[in-house]
């Protein structure tokens, strides 16, 4: 899970093995650390934000404030991330928060629960995932599974009554193809897309970056700003093509 501030701790700690670059529109490079402010350039004053991947609140907290008139529908579904979500949300009228994980499919699936090398510090749940740790990386992704419900985007918009997304902020650990192109409908109403990149398989069936920007170019976006630790991981901000380009 890369978080707004994550990059730039990121670098101070593996400047050398991978080395920062960025890609995209210039003027966007200096803004690694508000990433909003960019986004909000794209957006109407009162959005409709999904989250997938709460956590706990951080990030939906800086959506409520920046979007006072907005609306943000928050997924966690990490059961212990989720209480501290509630706890952290409640009495904010402008956030809805769901214990749910978002997938290509409707119904109940595995949780790998991220608690370290050692197996029991919940510091590093953040990078949870509903995909297993490929072979390298189960040395360092240890922890307890939980079975957790699911649902596709576009049928639990439908259940609810949401006609469009604004905002997607996509922090699904290597989901986003599946999540994305189970949701076609809804997609075709999103206007900027911040999401986490990835360049190594870190988990079974990961979205690939290069993969992740074809998709959503032939889907209508164009990719404005890209912070990344070469080779490893970073962040994308993608926008609906035809109101940029016009």
């Amino acid at each position: 899970m890369f978080h707004i501030f994550a990059l730039i701790i990121f670098s101070q700690v593996f400047a050398f093995s991978y080395p920062q670059r960025y890609e995209g529109i210039g003027i966007y490079e200096e803004a690694v650390g508000h990433p909003l402010e960019v986004v909000a350039k794209f957006l109407p004053e009162n959005p409709f934000i999904f989250e997938a991947g709460g956590h706990y609140g951080e990030d939906t907290l800086r959506f409520a404030k920046r979007w006072p008139k907005g609306k943000v529908f928050t997924f966690e579904p990490n059961p212990h991330s989720f209480e501290l979500l509630q706890e952290a949300t409640r009495g904010i009228e402008n956030i809805s928060v769901f214990n749910l994980a978002v997938n290509n499919f409707n119904g109940a699936a595995t949780l790998y629960i991220n608690y370290g090398e050692t197996g029991d510090n919940p510091i590093f749940e953040g990078s949870s995932s509903l995909l297993e740790p490929s072979d390298w990386q189960a040395q360092y992704y240890k922890g307890p599974t939980a079975v957790v419900p699911c649902v596709v985007l576009q049928d639990w918009c439908e259940d609810n009554g949401i006609d469009h997304i604004d905002f997607m902020w996509l922090d699904l650990e290597g989901l986003e193809l599946q999540v994305l192109k189970s949701s076609p409908e809804i997609l075709d109403t999103v206007k900027v897309i911040y999401t986490e990149t990835n360049f190594q398989d870190f988990r079974k069936e990961m979205t690939q970056y290069h993969e992740l920007k074809k998709f959503l170019e032939a889907t209508g976006f164009k990719m404005i700003a890209h912070w990344y630790a070469e080779r490893y991981q970073g962040n994308a901000i993608f926008v609906r093509k035809e109101p940029f380009e016009n």
